[in-house]
């Protein structure tokens, strides 16, 4: 090629990646400018949320006003794989596989202790949910640690995946396996701390606190205070953005934009920590005895609404919410199922009937027999009569037929007047998440046979919490107190706010409330509630044994419910009490297991109020005059 043609050559190429690179220039410069701006952007800033604290809840000692944390946070460790920082998959595997089966095997454990100490049955098989998480104890050991190895190859052999967790989202390491992994180092394996939910009282008052889960990879509270008070729980999170040097350090004399986090409120809870460990005692007592299937137990303070104790047996663990095998076990049933209340109801009639002079304790009907109403045969629930009985006897011996005479006197409208004036057919309000309006008809579908019914209780539907402060306008001089179960809130400034008690509204007037707490004493005193009685002390009581619905629309023949609800001591009531016992085995009354349960639950706490008693214990026991409301 000639030396000039040559040149021009070369020439035109220089120009034309000249050419090139003024394009490139100019697209990167202006077309693509936001882009690379905004790269360099992040390598010089440095941008993040920051989490709030979950707000505490506590318990307060009634004589030291000391507070007990019942649920914290609490800083855990969780581990997980890097895979494309693992070079050799298969002998990482081979090396954690041990020392992850020794977990399981512990974790298992662990879960059979909560299981007996709450009542529950843990799940038998997690395998399908995540299989290093099921461990078979009938598999020889080096079955599963092999098994368990081939697992986690075909986990840490995903060479491009960032990240894979070791163990199931909602479990933390124990001591041994994060000692374990510190001391190893494996590579590509982290082992990172992490802020988690406890519960300090492992399932004391688990009902009442309800838990934090996980919900599309966030943790939030579910059930009882956890989840009503989520928003108030979990606070705001935070912002915070500055710049950053070539090493990643921020520069202190930049630009920052800071919005803290504001963390969540305490909760300071109006439960007694003594009242609840005495009625979960006394209640997972009573389920085993009687073999009942389930049992509730509700304490409160009649004058101010605040609930001191609440508790289900059988229960669970907070901490371990996720390992029990039944699904509904942390549904609180106290405000979140309706039951027929049966006789517990009587002195509610009762109090209505003599509110508006329609009887008075001293008045009379006969017990000859059976009555029929529509084409339903009413009787009493021993099938004995007692001819002429005054109303304070019909509710000593909760006698059926005497209530529907009072609930024919009385009649559909004035009826349903004062059950709604109890706050029957209504949510209490409660501050639990969960809670569920009870069921009272209209009286226009009211029929005869509703009306007898609904005097003893049956064919109506209330929550055991709706029951017992029902009982608790009776026990006020015929207030009916706002249920509440926070005492106090704490902001992250330490500002404390009391909650004041509230009365929803008067219901009877306070003469009427007086008879009724009289004759619901005579009960224990002189009639059906005679196991309930504590020497020494006029407590007010009342018996309830009810049928249960089933899917047919009728009653099921093999299940009822027994129930016992009072308040104590007459001159001042201090508490009130609601027992109610799911299909307790054998043919049992109220009469013979839940007020045995209540003697119990009042006794002990009659000595841990330092009540002084009415009269002298360990003289012959004097009779109980309504009359007086002393005894005579």
């Amino acid at each position: 090629m000639p030396p000039a043609l040559r040149l021009h050559v070369l020439s035109v190429a220089a120009w034309i990646v000249l050419a090139i690179c003024i394009a490139r220039l100019g697209y990167l410069q202006v077309w693509r400018q936001g882009y690379y701006q905004a790269v360099a952007e992040n390598q010089r800033k440095q941008a993040s949320e920051l989490a709030p604290n979950r707000g505490g809840v506590y318990l307060q000692e009634q004589q030291t006003n000391e507070l007990f944390p019942v649920a914290v946070n609490t800083k855990k460790w969780i581990a997980y794989a890097v895979p494309r920082e693992i070079a050799e998959p298969q002998r990482i595997a081979e090396e954690l596989a041990p020392a992850l089966n020794a977990f399981q095997q512990r974790q298992q454990e662990r879960l059979q202790r909560v299981a007996a100490a709450t009542g529950q049955q843990v799940r038998a098989n997690r395998a399908e949910e995540n299989p290093e998480s099921a461990p078979a104890p009938d598999i020889p050991a080096e079955e599963q640690i092999s098994a368990i190895t081939e697992q986690l190859y075909a986990k840490l052999n995903r060479r491009t995946d960032p990240y894979e967790p070791l163990l199931k989202f909602y479990e933390t390491l124990d001591d041994e396996f994060r000692t374990f992994l510190e001391e190893k180092k494996l590579p590509g394996i982290v082992v990172q701390e992490q802020t988690v939910r406890t519960y300090p009282e492992k399932q004391l008052a688990a009902h009442v606190l309800g838990y934090v889960g996980w919900e599309d990879e966030q943790q939030v509270g579910r059930y009882g205070i956890e989840g009503y008070f989520e928003q108030q729980l979990r606070g705001s999170r935070g912002f915070f953005a500055g710049e950053r040097d070539a090493q990643g350090k921020l520069i202190g004399v930049s630009a920052q934009t800071l919005e803290p986090a504001q963390d969540g409120t305490d909760l300071i809870l109006t439960i007694d920590r003594v009242v609840q460990s005495i009625i979960e005692e006394e209640l997972s007592k009573g389920v085993e005895r009687y073999g009942a299937e389930r049992g509730t137990v509700i304490v409160m303070d009649p004058n101010t609404g605040a609930v001191k104790g609440m508790a289900t047996y059988p229960s669970y663990d907070p901490n371990y919410y996720y390992a029990i095998a039944a699904a509904d076990v942390q549904r609180n049933p106290a405000v979140s199922e309706l039951f027929e209340p049966g006789s517990i109801l009587k002195p509610v009639i009762m109090a209505a009937a003599i509110d508006t002079g329609t009887v008075t304790p001293e008045t009379t009907m006969v017990d000859s027999g059976p009555v029929r109403v529509d084409k339903y045969t009413i009787n009493t629930f021993d099938g004995k009569h007692h001819g002429v009985q005054t109303m304070t006897q019909v509710l000593e011996q909760s006698n059926n037929i005497g209530m529907v005479w009072v609930a024919q006197k009385l009649g559909e409208e004035i009826m349903y007047d004062y059950l709604r004036r109890f706050g029957i057919g209504e949510k209490t309000g409660i501050e639990l998440e969960g809670e569920i309006q009870s069921m009272l008809p209209r009286p226009s579908n009211w029929n005869v046979a509703t009306l007898a019914t609904t005097s003893y209780g049956q064919g109506i539907a209330v929550t055991p919490l709706q029951a017992l402060n029902a009982i608790n306008a009776i026990a006020n001089g015929g207030l009916l107190p706002q249920p509440h179960v926070v005492a106090a809130t704490r902001q992250a400034d330490s500002t404390l706010t009391n909650v004041r008690p509230e009365t929803v509204r008067r219901v009877i007037a306070p003469a009427t409330a007086a008879d009724v707490a009289a004759m619901m004493v005579s009960v224990i005193e002189n009639g059906v509630g005679a196991l309930a009685r504590v020497p020494g002390y006029y407590l007010a009581g009342k018996t309830g044994t009810a049928q249960v619905p089933d899917e047919t629309g009728g009653y099921a023949p093999d299940k009822k419910i027994i129930s016992f609800t009072g308040f104590g001591p007459l001159s001042s009531p201090k508490f009130s009490v609601l027992i109610k016992l799911d299909n307790p085995a054998g043919l049992s009354f109220a009469s013979g297991t839940a007020a045995p349960m209540f003697h119990n639950i009042a006794e002990k706490l009659l000595n841990f109020y330092q009540i002084p008693p009415d009269y002298d214990a360990a003289a012959p026991p004097p009779r109980f005059s309504v009359d007086t409301g002393t005894a005579g």
